[in-house]
């Protein structure tokens, strides 16, 4: 198949999507695919590879894998990007006008940012710089930025000074998301995260938590807080049926997020 004619964005986009979906690809076959030459695509490989979204090899690109992207913020901000806007358009509904809200610094709770103009929450909490900088765009709603220690690899703050702040405030509702779930517990790699998280979670009455199937029976050494605390869930409509059965006997609110590619 030949795209050509494409302009430079829309050309990276689909040259985004081509190296994910091939995993690996050379110069010359893109260049091919694409009808332009060999130097045009290393520009524009160069240029992904900044940006995170892929990663440069000798001779042309890979995809990211979540292995890769787990550690760096700028990887995982691309990754799996559509499923987590379709969970974010999902979760934002759970957002009540003039609430006061809580979010993490996960790159899916994230995506809520371009939402809170319309849901209007009263208060903001967070400890993702990202986040901090979004709402403070709109001055009808009220930043409580959580600050200690920065970590560049999660553009956010983590520690004992940031659990230290959230443990004097309360949220009508606390989103977060993580990087594992198994045996019905959220689970994450770094200490330091899973214990703001914790101390997230502890603001809220209503604990609402957004994650992709993917992340079932996944890997993480900390434990962040049991399923069965959460008030809601929401999640991919590809959850595996026997998974989706153990959320449902837990009896929480569940959320399914249509996560289809759209044509």
């Amino acid at each position: 198949m030949r795209i050509n004619g494409l302009p430079p964005e829309s050309r990276r986009d689909e040259l985004t999507r081509y190296v994910n979906h091939s995993h690996t690809a050379r110069v010359e076959d893109l260049a091919d695919v694409f009808g332009v030459s060999s130097m045009t695509i290393h520009r524009d490989l160069d240029a992904l590879a900044s940006e995170g979204r892929l990663e440069r090899i000798r001779g042309g690109a890979r995809a990211i894998t979540a292995r890769l992207a787990e550690r760096d913020v700028r990887l995982r901000r691309h990754l799996n990007a559509h499923i987590k806007k379709q969970l974010a358009n999902t979760a934002a509904q759970l957002i009540e006008p003039g609430s006061v809200i809580a979010l993490d610094d996960s790159t899916t709770v994230g995506e809520l940012g371009p939402h809170l103009e319309s849901r209007r929450p009263s208060t903001v909490i967070t400890h993702s710089l990202a986040l901090m900088n979004s709402v403070a765009t709109h001055p009808g709603i009220a930043l409580v930025g959580l600050g200690g220690q920065y970590y560049a690899e999660t553009d956010s703050f983590l520690g004992s000074v940031v659990v230290e702040q959230a443990q004097r405030l309360t949220a009508d509702a606390v989103f977060v998301s993580t990087t594992a779930i198994k045996n019905q517990s959220l689970l994450h790699p770094d200490a330091e995260a899973a214990l703001t998280k914790q101390a997230l979670l502890k603001t809220g009455g209503r604990k609402i938590l957004i994650i992709d199937s993917s992340k079932f029976e996944g890997s993480g050494l900390y434990h962040v807080m049991g399923l069965e605390e959460f008030d809601d869930i929401v999640i991919d409509k590809q959850l595996a049926p026997e998974l989706l059965a153990n959320l449902e006997s837990l009896q929480l609110n569940i959320h399914l997020a249509d996560t289809s590619p759209k044509d």
